[in-house]
């Protein structure tokens, strides 16, 4: 029986098999039609026809017992059959409608699909390279560093251990370093460590990538991480627990203080102080980014800040934007809600230029006014006590540099309050570890490593230097109508805070009177 040579593997007479997916697929891969109406056979020239060519070519290759020799007897003596045809042979007869259709050898094909199966094994159709990471100084920083060496540690986490210790306990039962998956997060210790480092450091020191060498993270990890500790911390209550009001104690240390730097006793009941920094943003936010843009020609967040002249901070007004004035930020923080309940009666806040004066808030005379040599007296004595704030801020910056210029985007309202949660973050770890080590000072007060927060390394030089604060002039600051109410409680109020300075200024002159006197009785 003569046997003809269908395409492919498959070997009949006169009949077609449907090919398999796996050789419709890789037939497609060669450009060959997905669906042939008749298999390709040889015809008895030694080309190539369909079977449904005509009748004449049919029954020449069925009933042509010389070609079908002829056939043979070729095959035979070149031993090859379909896989040796070449297309530039002028003999080779291909049918009009499979003229494009290049011929390929069952052979050439079970290669192709071996190789396909090979490279989905694999799933990866490009070379796979390596990363190559630095050895992690997190683990130099927690292994070592933590026992033998404390100022080091402290220079990269910005808190010495035993503040990391307890701060790491307090934070690691919260809900969120669990889960329900067979792969447990990474430890919390370390966590802790990616986000203090984050918070300590700014610049391209705490880009992504740097902090992945550092810690030898992934790059999608370490956001993580630093989300989590900012949920954990924010979410135990650790703001309330840490930014609150000064005890009893606390608040008659404050005003014996002020008293002591001022001269004046009437002063003592100003045992607070108020202030406004800018945290300045990377780049420009693509969320209302003209609102961030502030007086200093930067795109920042208004943080207002109360402390005591200790340093330690009482309460914060988070969330403005670095363009809203400091008498408006000031509205949002919970002294100025609950003025009636955390001050008593004759208690004030010491402010500079910026803020509207009240009988509970006195700040420094503008200019004309602070010309008159008694008024500039006073303006000296008040910086006296208020250049606390500018200690306390730049302890804060100080300790947790990535509040000079926080690399995070805003692009829509989620950002802006992740920011701000940094933010808030960043000032409660502040506190914690400025608590915390008061009362190691106080166990240990011959540990000369816990020196007072006023002599704080962390704290820039220039600003530790500086005995008065700057004298801010505002000649643009225009308080909202809706913040003060009518025009004639403005008034009133802008009175009230007059005849309050005015009576402080009055107490000073006295207290410096009677000191000159007694000097010269001496």
């Amino acid at each position: 029986m003569d046997v003809q040579h269908t395409y492919g593997s498959q070997q009949h007479l006169g009949c077609f098999t449907a090919p398999t997916y796996s050789q419709r697929m890789t037939r497609l891969s060669f450009g060959i039609p997905s669906r042939l109406r008749q298999p390709l056979v040889l015809d008895h020239t030694g080309g190539l026809e369909s079977e449904d060519d005509g009748d004449t070519t049919g029954s020449s290759i069925n009933s042509d017992s010389d070609s079908s020799s002829r056939l043979r007897s070729s095959n035979s003596d070149s031993d090859s059959s379909v896989d040796s045809f070449d297309l530039r042979n002028e003999h080779l007869r291909i049918p009009r409608r499979y003229r494009r259709t290049p011929i390929i050898s069952s052979r050439v094909l079970g290669w192709v699909e071996a190789q396909i199966r090979e490279m989905y094994a694999q799933r990866y159709s490009v070379p796979r390279v390596p990363l190559i990471r630095p050895e992690s100084r997190l683990k130099t920083c927690l292994e070592s560093w933590k026992h033998k060496d404390k100022l080091a540690f402290r220079g990269e986490l910005r808190i010495w251990p035993t503040t990391f210790d307890k701060l790491l306990r307090k934070i690691e039962g919260h809900a969120v370093f669990t889960n329900n998956s067979n792969y447990g997060q990474t430890p919390v210790e370390i966590q802790l460590a990616v986000a203090l480092y984050q918070f300590g450091h700014d610049g391209n020191g705490v880009s992504l990538q740097a902090v992945s060498w550092w810690s030898g993270l992934g790059k999608g990890t370490v956001p993580r991480c630093t989300r989590r500790v900012i949920t954990a911390i924010l979410g135990s209550g650790m703001l309330a627990e840490y930014v609150r009001m000064p005890t009893a104690s606390e608040k008659e240390e404050a005003k014996a203080w002020v008293e002591k730097t001022s001269g004046c006793r009437e002063w003592r009941d100003g045992w607070c102080m108020v202030d406004g920094t800018l945290i300045p943003l990377a780049t420009r936010p693509n969320w209302f980014g003209p609102s961030y843009f502030d007086r200093k020609m930067n795109y920042s967040m208004n943080l207002q800040v109360i402390n005591l002249p200790n340093l330690q901070i009482v309460d914060i007004g988070y969330g403005y934007v670095g363009s809203t004035h400091d008498a408006t930020a000031w509205t949002g923080t919970r002294v100025y809600q609950e003025l009636d309940k955390l001050l008593l009666s004759g208690e004030f806040i010491w402010g500079d230029a910026a803020y509207p004066i009240s009988r509970w808030l006195t700040a420094p005379f503008k200019s004309p006014e602070r010309e008159d040599p008694d008024n500039t007296i006073f303006n000296n004595h008040v910086s006296y006590v208020r250049v606390r704030s500018e200690h306390c801020i730049g302890f804060l910056k100080g300790r947790l540099q990535s509040l000079k210029g926080l690399r995070l985007t805003i692009n829509n309202d989620r950002d802006h309050t992740y920011v701000t949660q940094w933010i808030m973050t960043c000032v409660v770890v502040h506190n914690f570890a400025l608590l915390h080590e008061a009362k190691l000072r106080a166990k240990r007060p011959s540990n000369l490593e816990y020196t007072a927060p006023e002599n704080d390394p962390f704290i820039p030089a220039e600003i530790r230097r500086r005995r008065n604060g700057p004298q801010r002039e505002n000649p643009d600051s225009e308080i909202p109508l809706e913040m003060e109410g009518t025009s004639a409680g403005r008034r009133a109020r802008l009175a009230a805070g007059k005849a309050k300075r005015n009576e402080l200024k009055e107490y000073l002159l006295n207290a410096l009177d009677n000191r000159r006197q007694r000097f010269r009785i001496d």
